[in-house]
């Protein structure tokens, strides 16, 4: 330090440290050194209620018991009032939760895998040909005599506006979306390589879906967060349900829902006036792309609902 070398040079303490700008408080300033906080060492042991002790490995034993059983997913908070429930252990959080820390018994969220979803890029499906672009989604229809919704999921053909078929149940889960397309593909002479479209719902993000369209050579795209309108050949075949059907009717059943439906499909797609079929039917659209269907299958198919998923089940 320089201040040092011209004091010991016999210059005054008080003119070196004055040209050297060095207050007089650090120079003099001697650091402490803090004491050893020593603390209370970790207990080995854990005392019983009635008298006794445990070792810690007793107890990592019954933790380790405990998570073990089938359905049991406590943290360190319900495991300590098991222990001490069940055990008769004289023990708190603090101890529970570094004896589990320290044998990695914590619960670990484990995120949930999400497959990279193909966000939609186009606002409208660049559609030319029929079933190149599909879409689909669920609607709730109220069922007045159970006092509950039912849930309707439908597949459109954008091109054509054709109702490639529907599901009605009071419960949709993945695995009926997929037993819906697979009879659509069994019925339908799709392309070698199309494209659906759906919205992020539980039931069409889920890991299975996604797989079943990927090894299909199907390509599926999801419309970004709040953004009905790039759905919007789906979300308008609702509204034309809403007005037509919920408006108009008060189903006793699920199976009367389901009745007034297939009328409506067959009405639709085979008499229904729509201006994005150029004020055609969508069966109209179908043969003037050159593709044509069973009429008589198809009312079979509309009337079996029992036995089929295309249309109603």
């Amino acid at each position: 330090m320089i201040a040092e070398q011209f004091i010991e040079e016999g210059h005054p303490k008080k003119s070196v440290l004055s040209i050297l700008g060095i207050p007089r408080s650090s120079y003099y300033y001697q650091p402490v050194e803090a004491p050893l906080r020593r603390g209370i060492a970790k207990s080995e042991y854990t005392t019983l209620r009635f008298g006794g002790q445990v070792s810690n490995n007793q107890v990592i034993l019954d933790i380790e018991g405990l998570l073990g059983r089938e359905f049991v997913d406590y943290g360190y908070l319900k495991v300590t009032h098991w222990l001490r429930q069940q055990k008769d252990y004289v023990i708190n959080p603090k101890k529970v939760y570094r004896l589990m820390s320290e044998n990695k018994l914590l619960n670990k969220v484990v995120p949930k895998k999400k497959g990279k979803r193909n966000w939609v890029k186009e606002l409208l499906p660049p559609t030319s040909k029929a079933f190149d672009y599909l879409e689909f989604d669920i609607k709730y229809f109220h069922v007045w005599g159970k006092n509950r919704n039912a849930l309707l999921l439908t597949v459109i053909d954008v091109h054509t506006r054709w109702v490639m078929g529907h599901y009605m149940a009071w419960g949709i889960k993945h695995p009926k979306v997929i037993a819906l397309f697979k009879q659509i593909f069994e019925t339908y002479p799709l392309p070698s390589r199309f494209f659906v479209r759906n919205d992020n719902g539980s039931q069409f993000i889920a890991g299975d879906v996604m797989d079943f369209f990927n090894k299909k050579g199907v390509v599926q795209e999801f419309c970004k967060p709040a953004t009905p309108e790039q759905n919007a050949h789906i979300e308008s075949y609702h509204s034309i349900q809403e007005k037509v059907i919920c408006q108009r009717y008060e189903f006793d059943s699920l199976e009367d829902a389901r009745q007034t439906l297939n009328r409506f499909i067959y009405f639709y797609n085979f008499e229904r006036i729509h201006s994005g079929c150029d004020y055609y039917n969508p069966n109209h659209q179908l043969r003037k792309n050159c593709v044509t269907l069973d009429r008589q299958h198809l009312e079979n198919v509309f009337d079996s609902a029992s036995t089929k998923l295309l249309f109603s089940n």
